[in-house]
């Protein structure tokens, strides 16, 4: 979609102030309100407003006597907080310091202040630079044919899986797979292990299946904030949401200092690049079309910032 040039900087104003005011209020805004926080009269609000709804960027619902703004209007003014304001030096500084301090549970920790401080779901994604080889393996019997497998990585960290066979194993057999998955190994040399039996051999194209691609990990953190939201209501967008939290959008992470802003279908997405240690990574605010972008896009920028490595003493 095109960048909107607006006609006057007075529109450009107006539509700022009637996203801020939809965002605090929750509602239509009317123009009367508008009036008097830009300190002009009703009519030439009126008049802007009718000009905004022409490009597309307002629309007045149903019959209320206010305006709210449309995804377009939405994006246009959330792009137009770009490059945002970070958070304030000493605030990163506390954030690099408590980060370094978590050791390997720094994934995590970052998830969780990206929630708290911008009040919205957060998603931490990352994928190594390069696959960390397995350690060891241990498989656990659940139930029939079923078997939850558990590798230890490399720096460890876990990555699991569970498993359906085409046969219900026995003890003997997942002690003896125990046994020969004893690394160090790639995660793609899974598919090339031979083993003693069919039923081995059936094990380890399982495993295979399950373990052998470096998927990156996922933390997901603040479901609990968006029940502030009246959005949260709606079914629809409950799982829409969840989707996204759940499934990561196409394509490849936000590049290392990048930002990224999208909205779709009444859902607010905010992600930032970054490189950190043997990690490639991505921040990611979930929330409503009406989200706090202000507040949000400093969150997003300043915690990319941060991982990626600046404000470090």
């Amino acid at each position: 979609m095109g960048t909107i040039k607006f006609v006057t900087e007075r529109q450009k104003q107006l539509l700022a102030r009637l996203v801020e005011r939809y965002i605090e209020a929750k509602r239509p805004v009317p123009s009367a309100q508008l009036a008097g926080d830009l300190g002009v009269s009703p009519a030439t609000v009126r008049y802007a407003l009718a000009d905004l709804e022409a490009l597309g960027l307002v629309e007045k619902p149903h019959a209320s006597a206010g305006r709210v703004p449309t995804e377009l209007g939405l994006r246009t003014y959330a792009l137009g907080l770009l490059p945002p304001k970070p958070l304030p030096a000493p605030t990163a500084r506390v954030l690099a310091d408590a980060l370094m301090r978590a050791g390997q549970d720094w994934p995590r920790l970052a998830a969780q202040m990206a929630a708290r401080l911008a009040r919205y779901p957060a998603v931490l994604r990352l994928l190594p630079l390069e696959s960390p080889r397995i350690l060891r393996v241990h498989l656990s019997p659940l139930s029939g044919r079923r078997v939850l497998a558990v590798a230890v990585l490399e720096g460890g960290r876990l990555r699991e899986g569970t498993i359906l066979l085409p046969f219900e194993p026995s003890e003997a057999l997942l002690d003896q797979a125990e046994e020969i998955l004893r690394g160090p190994r790639l995660p793609e040399e899974l598919a090339e292990l031979q083993g003693s039996s069919p039923q081995m051999d059936a094990l380890f194209r399982a495993l295979a299946g399950a373990l052998g691609t470096s998927r990156g990990e996922r933390f997901f953190e603040g479901i609990g904030e968006l029940f502030s939201e009246p959005e949260a209501r709606d079914p629809d967008f409950l799982r829409r949401l969840l989707a996204l939290a759940e499934e990561p959008p196409p394509g490849p992470l936000v590049p290392p200092g990048g930002l990224n802003l999208r909205l779709e279908r009444g859902t607010a997405v905010i992600q930032a690049g970054f490189l950190r240690a043997a990690w490639r990574g991505e921040v990611t605010l979930l929330g409503p079309g009406r989200m706090r972008y202000r507040d949000a896009l400093s969150v997003a920028y300043t915690l990319g910032s941060v991982l990626g490595g600046e404000h470090a003493d």
